[in-house]
């Protein structure tokens, strides 16, 4: 049954939207209801194959790769796609069957350069596949490329010698020798072939290590039996996604997933440098920095800790920094060089996704150097993470909160045996493969809570304190809010600090008491506090939540909004970030504060490269600075604003006009109709005459004094059989020259309205005998 091809094309319009904004999800949701219509339609199986890869589901994405290839078995690019998921997944036998699959369907076809592309890549995953070089051989002697021949047949006959069949490599040489009579390189092979030397074997063409370096860490977590899933504790599953995280950084982004278009919005390694992410690495350190990643994970995962180490620290001195370098080379160092460890691991605490494992580290180094007060606070830390995982989502938060003043009564305790026998409990409890099991059994022994109140932390059960007491406190709180007694709350509230003055949820409880009670300003005050000492403790996420309800209450407060901006951009929230530059500026704009709103934007233009989304915020922020700069009457910078948007959208007719009005208004009136010829001839090559039709018509209404853009008008219309229309835009033409003096041209105008054979023929046959004799 046919699908209907409306709700496809829209559903496909709306799918290729949200990928232009990167918005991947939505992207794959509109696939898969275009596919919906049309279920076997290649355009729209590759579109969704390319949404998943971006949402890093390889799995999925290489299905709908393998459908494509069902459907079109002769086009070579859903092999080559499946071969980069491969090479992701570190499946490298993989990877090199649907390379070498695809490099076969691109000669194939005919595309030449694919095919030793192809070819090359297959030899950066293993350079001794026979194949790939002798397709290389004949396709270069056939280019007339006969050194390059001559190098891969020495490559082929080094594999043959190496195999046994010397009969085999001889012929290969002298079929080289007759290529390149006297080569030199095929004339040493020759020698060594007679001599019984070993020829040296083919080397990796030098390129991307992420494949092989994947497939190592791969390695890793491989099942001893391969029907049950890898077990880790938390520290061996983070090291796992610390070094797959190092070694999705060497993989080149492959231009056939990405597109000229995203490829340039990915965080590059650049972006991950110390500081602002501003600073560029010239080739040369990028180089060295890439080289340190993969030799580390390459020493890692043959059992070489120390030379890892050493690598990963070359790689942080260039100027390296991310969270997945902080934790690895931080475990890596723990045990023999604890003191080195320490700071390293105190930057991977910040990082969520590598909090957990690094606590437990932290834990077990001051364990190990007798600090037992510290090692318990870093294991209740542990505790306090690996908790939230038994409750449900929306329960977390206020979960680890919880667990403030449990760690806080801990800090009191001088009693050793106490703080040791603390460490040895959880360590027993979260230093297990099975650690997820045990901790959800665990709760089951806990009592239910109150409605009011959030769950009880698993520490209850491990040492006695006040936690009980703040749970309790903070239902009754709750209790009295909704009831609207706000007094009581409030003293409820003072009353629970006194036993737990440390713990920070409760600080927030007061604040939203005093803005119930319209006490705003010591609100804020109370915020600003809790935010600092969030800050303070390295819980990030928990700080610029406070900052946030801080704007809320005092959207005007730039010093607030400065500050959260830095947390945000600091914790790589990227996109969040830059929604903050623009109400910063929009804030500056309603003071008519133009230069500071201006230099806002571009603070945040730069920013913005290390966005996912870098060509949609590119092209949103350079719009609101050519309209700072129109303004301000700067119309060529605001012009050069505008043409680089047209770089990142160039069918948008709404800047294409702006662009085209701007080049009259500063003069440059020959760059203004270049600009409409142009996009006219890119609207008519997608079949959108009426498009350009309105174009035209559009820059005429704003520019009436330029006739020649009547020209263009008459001819389009022309072009698409509106006869009079175009005639009707030729009478304004040989009207506007005959006024100016130019018979000529106008003579010329009106010979062709005649030549269209308008009803009122005779009548302009009469304006062409008038135009004759004025014009001598």
């Amino acid at each position: 049954m046919a699908g209907d091809q409306k709700r496809f094309d829209e559903a496909m319009n709306k799918g290729h939207s949200a990928a232009w904004d990167q918005e991947w999800e939505q992207a794959a949701r509109y696939y898969r209801a275009a596919l919906e219509e049309y279920p076997d339609h290649p355009a729209a199986l590759s579109n969704l194959g390319l949404a998943l890869f971006e949402l890093q589901d390889f799995d999925e994405a290489l299905q709908v790769y393998k459908r494509v290839a069902l459907i079109n078995p002769e086009d070579p690019i859903p092999a080559e796609k499946m071969a980069r998921i491969f090479e992701r997944q570190g499946r490298l036998n993989e990877a090199i069957r649907a390379g070498m699959q695809a490099a076969e369907l691109h000669l194939k076809a005919r595309d030449v350069e694919k095919s030793i592309e192809g070819w090359q890549r297959v030899l950066s995953l293993n350079p001794e596949i026979f194949t790939a070089h002798s397709r290389l051989a004949l396709i270069y002697e056939r280019l007339g490329k006969k050194a390059e021949a001559v190098s891969e047949l020495i490559a082929c006959a080094s594999l043959m010698q190496h195999a046994g069949d010397i009969q085999k490599a001889q012929q290969i040489v002298l079929y080289a020798l007759k290529l390149i009579p006297g080569s030199a390189e095929a004339t040493q092979a020759f020698q060594m072939l007679k001599t019984g030397q070993p020829m040296p074997k083919p080397l990796r063409p030098r390129g991307g290590t992420g494949p092989m370096r994947m497939a190592e860490v791969k390695q890793l977590e491989a099942p001893q039996q391969t029907n049950q899933p890898p077990s880790m504790d938390p520290i061996a599953e983070t090291r796992q996604r610390a070094l797959i995280q190092l070694a999705e950084l060497l993989f080149d982004t492959p231009e056939e997933f990405s597109g000229a278009e995203t490829s340039s919005s990915r965080r590059g390694i650049n972006a991950l440098m110390r500081g602002t992410g501003e600073l560029v690495l010239d080739p040369s350190t990028r180089t060295r920095v890439l080289l340190h990643i993969g030799q580390a994970i390459e020493s890692q995962t043959m059992g070489q800790e120390k030379q890892a180490a050493e690598e990963l620290e070359r790689a942080y001195d260039l100027g390296f920094s991310h969270p997945a370098l902080y934790f690895d080379l931080g475990m890596l160092l723990a045990e023999k060089q604890p003191q080195k460890a320490l700071p390293i691991l105190l930057k991977a605490v910040k990082h969520p996704e590598f909090s957990l494992a690094s606590y437990l580290l932290l834990a077990k180094i001051y364990y190990r150097t007798d600090n037992y007060k510290e090692a318990a606070t870093a294991y209740l830390q542990a505790l306090r993470l690996a908790d939230a995982e038994t409750v449900a989502l929306e329960q977390r938060e206020e979960l680890r909160q919880i667990y403030e003043p449990i760690i806080e009564a801990q800090a009191q305790m001088s009693d050793i045996q106490s703080l040791k026998t603390l460490c040895d409990t959880i360590a027993d409890q979260l230093l297990r493969a099975d650690w997820r099991e045990f901790l959800a059994k665990v709760r089951e022994q806990l009592p239910p809570p109150s409605p009011q109140s959030p769950p009880s932390p698993l520490a209850s059960l491990l040492l006695e304190s006040r936690s009980s007491e703040v749970i309790e406190a903070i239902g009754r709180i709750r209790d009295f809010m909704q009831q609207g007694k706000y007094r009581t709350a409030l003293e409820e509230a003072h009353y629970a600090i006194d036993f737990a003055p440390t713990y920070l949820p409760l600080h927030v409880q007061i604040a939203e008491l005093l803005v119930a009670s319209g006490q705003i300003q010591e609100a804020i005050a109370k915020y600003q506090l809790v935010a600092d000492l969030y800050n303070v403790r390295g819980e990030a996420g928990q700080a610029i939540q406070i900052l946030e309800r801080i704007i809320q209450l005092s959207p005007a407060d730039i010093n607030t909004r400065k500050k959260l901006l830095r947390m945000l951009t600091e914790q790589g929230r990227i996109d969040d970030a830059l929604k903050q530059y623009l109400e910063i500026a929009d804030f500056y704009n309603q003071l008519a504060d133009l230069d500071t709103a201006r230099q806002t934007y571009l603070d945040a233009l730069k920013l913005a490269q290390q966005s996912r989304r870098s060509r949609q915020w590119a092209y949103q922020l350079l719009g609101y600075l050519a309209e700072i700069d129109m303004q301000r009457l700067e119309w060529r910078q605001a012009l050069r604003f505008y043409e680089q948007m047209r770089s990142l959208q160039p069918n948008d007719p709404t800047l294409r006009t702006r662009i085209v009005v701007l080049n009259f208004q500063v003069g440059q009136d020959k760059a203004a109709y270049l600009e409409v010829d142009n996009f006219i001839s890119i609207l008519e090559g997608l079949h959108q005459h009426e498009a350009a039709i309105q174009f035209v018509k559009g820059i005429l209404f704003e520019q009436p004094e330029k006739f020649e853009l009547h020209r263009r008008l008459a001819d389009l219309y022309k072009r698409s059989q509106q006869i009079a229309e175009a005639i009707s835009e030729l009478d304004t033409l040989a009207e506007h020259y005959a006024e100016s003096g130019n018979y000529e041209a106008s003579i010329l105008t009106v010979q062709e309205i005649i030549h269209l054979n308008p009803p009122n023929r005779q009548a302009y046959e009469a304006v062409l005998e008038r135009l004759r004799r004025a014009g001598g």
